[in-house]
């Protein structure tokens, strides 16, 4: 190599050395601005709430805890003071949506993507109930999608909190607009979970493949998937992975639901999404034992009722048995 080629090669090293610098600094920079944006946005989660006149918060009258038989775990059945029913001034049109922009204006939080905004849930049992939803108007039986689940990250990951998703009017969903729901962990009793519990002791053998094992939650006997994620799986979420993990849920959502017959989505379901583990479960009514109305959220171990006489028919059941009532046997 005569010395025009040697300083050709120390130079195109050099670039590639500076080049390689410059995108490694790119990085750092975009993944400092996501985690501020994350910050921003847990922190106006957390703050405006309270100060927003639109957030009309459910009172709670009382709440017990209803034992699960045969396991240290408790459910909490809440009493809600009932709504005082008010004529609206206007009748609503068979096309009013509540998520339309102009509409939830007031309850609006942030843009999460091209596709979604978070806003705050207008009438929460806990403080920081929000929920993500579709910018433009998607049917809520519609498939879930990486889009979906992109949006929906950026809140896992910004929230100490699950996500869960009513597919259907027999999975308790009121609302046509698309909307998944996020509520932090600390609404529960020392922010244990019950489903939490009763995921972490369900016996497996069989190993993870590419970061999940599809499995089954051993205390209940109704159709259901649970897939579990390894390890740093799903638990850091960073500005350069979001979009792959958004597309793996996607794909795992589409197979729990192949796995229960369901690939048209002909049954409604739930689903409930935390950094560690992935639950699908059918759907054949909302309304439990004629008395409990069951959505996603019932399924994490917390059922709420509307009189102190329900509390007390509730009281005399086993919470399993209630989550049957809603399903269907395995």
């Amino acid at each position: 190599m005569d010395c025009t080629e040697t300083m050709k090669a120390n130079v195109n090293t050099g670039l590639e050395t500076v080049l390689t610098g410059i995108r490694s600094l790119y990085r750092q920079l975009t993944q400092l601005k996501f985690q501020s944006y994350l910050q921003l946005l847990s922190k106006k989660i957390r703050s405006n709430w309270q100060r927003n006149p639109n957030v009309e918060r459910l009172r709670v009258l009382r709440e017990d805890a209803l034992p699960l038989r045969d396991r240290n775990i408790n459910f909490s059945v809440k009493v809600i003071a009932t709504k005082k029913y008010e004529e609206p001034k206007e009748k609503k049109s068979v096309d009013y949506d509540p998520f339309e922009r102009k509409v939830c204006e007031k309850n609006y939080l942030a843009s999460l993507s091209k596709t979604h905004a978070l806003i705050y849930n207008k009438f929460p049992l806990v403080p920081s109930h929000v929920l993500v939803i579709t910018k433009e108007m998607e049917r809520q039986t519609s498939f879930i999608n990486r889009n979906d689940f992109y949006a929906a990250l950026k809140v896992l990951q910004a929230m100490n909190c699950f996500v869960f998703f009513n597919g259907g009017a027999a999975a308790g969903s009121s609302q046509r607009h698309k909307h998944l729901q996020a509520i932090p962990f600390d609404s529960f009793p020392n922010c244990n979970m019950p489903l939490n519990a009763l995921v972490e002791a369900t016996e497996e053998n069989d190993a993870f493949v590419e970061g999940v094992k599809y499995t089954k939650v051993d205390a209940f006997k109704f159709k259901h998937v649970l897939c579990k994620f390894e390890r740093g799986f799903m638990s850091k979420i960073s500005c350069g992975s979001i979009e792959k993990q958004a597309k793996a849920l996607e794909e795992i959502y589409m197979e729990c639901q192949r796995r229960l017959g369901n690939s048209d989505l002909h049954l409604a379901y739930n689903f409930i999404l935390t950094k560690n583990w992935f639950f699908v479960v059918l759907r054949k009514s909302e309304v439990a034992l004629g008395v409990v109305k069951i959505n996603g959220a019932g399924f994490t171990g917390s059922f709420a009722v509307g009189s102190e006489e329900e509390l007390d028919f509730v009281m005399r059941q086993d919470p399993i048995q209630i989550l049957q009532a809603v399903t269907f046997p395995a």
